[in-house]
């Protein structure tokens, strides 16, 4: 995730960048924050390395990092809750923008419960400052 962001009613300073998505572990920005002045313009490339991220909370994939995918109830920490909630909305054969549509695909599946449960056994959770 990259963008470019204008701050128009901050203070000077340090500040770190949150990010929080719909079924994704929250992620920071890297360790000691970034210098950030009133009005100006920012651009921050999480994708070009995991230490973009506070503690390198992010996963390499197809040559960029990402944020981790399946914190379904947002509580940061993916486990058995997430997949539960998966595995209940896949036998539902539920589809459309859903927290348990892990991938992305529109359609909430055993995909989607692989991704989570491989996560889950990696312990991956919120890393903040």
């Amino acid at each position: 995730m990259k963008g470019i962001y204008k701050f128009y009613n901050i203070t000077n300073g340090t500040y770190y960048l949150q990010v929080r998505h719909r079924n994704s572990i929250e992620t920071w920005s890297s360790a000691g924050g970034e210098s950030i002045s009133t009005g100006s313009i920012y651009n921050y490339d999480f994708t070009s390395s995991d230490s973009q991220a506070y503690g390198n909370n992010m996963v390499l994939k197809d040559g960029e990092y990402c944020l981790y995918s399946g914190d379904v109830n947002q509580d940061g920490l993916i486990d058995i809750t997430d997949n539960f909630l998966i595995d209940n909305d896949a036998i539902a054969f539920m589809t459309g923008y859903l927290p348990t549509d892990v991938n992305g695909d529109s359609v909430t599946d055993l995909s989607d419960a692989v991704t989570a449960d491989n996560n889950a056994l990696n312990f991956v959770g919120k890393v903040t400052p």
